[in-house]
């Protein structure tokens, strides 16, 4: 199961990345996010682990599989018996604006069950994190 999500942002792409990439702001920036904790030191990288808390889903432990500054991020958690795969890019647009796109896909057998019960407040979490982090790098 595949969600998706894209924002166009008044922002030029260093910018959007900038506000994307720090990841340690998202609980103050994006009210779907409560924790978030790098469990490996930082700089960000692939295979830096972070801990990451949402309202009304269980905690878990992500994984970056992809760090590809300043365009794309990747990562990824497995739990009960579903691998789940956020992918964050960030495309420039002309007159230094961006376009920013969030996916989430869902494998593993359970996924037809976890999938209807979270398909709605997947969406509309997708749809707030985008706006959220619109608003963060509109603002600077």
């Amino acid at each position: 199961m595949r969600f998706e999500h894209s924002i166009d942002i008044d922002a030029p792409q260093q910018r959007v990345w900038d506000v994307l990439s720090d990841l340690e702001a998202w609980p103050q920036r994006i009210e779907t996010v409560d924790i978030v904790e790098l469990l490996t030191p930082a700089p960000v990288a692939t295979g830096t682990r972070v801990r990451l808390k949402q309202p009304k889903l269980p905690e878990g432990t992500w994984e970056v599989t992809v760090w590809d500054a300043p365009s794309y991020f990747e990562f990824r958690q497995k739990s009960g018996g579903v691998t789940s795969v956020a992918g964050h890019r960030v495309e420039t647009l002309a007159d230094g604006r961006s376009r920013l796109a969030l996916t989430l896909e869902m494998r593993g057998l359970l996924v037809p069950v976890f999938g209807r019960i979270y398909k709605g407040l997947t969406n509309r979490y997708m749809t707030t994190e985008a706006q959220s982090l619109k608003r963060a790098a509109e603002s600077a």
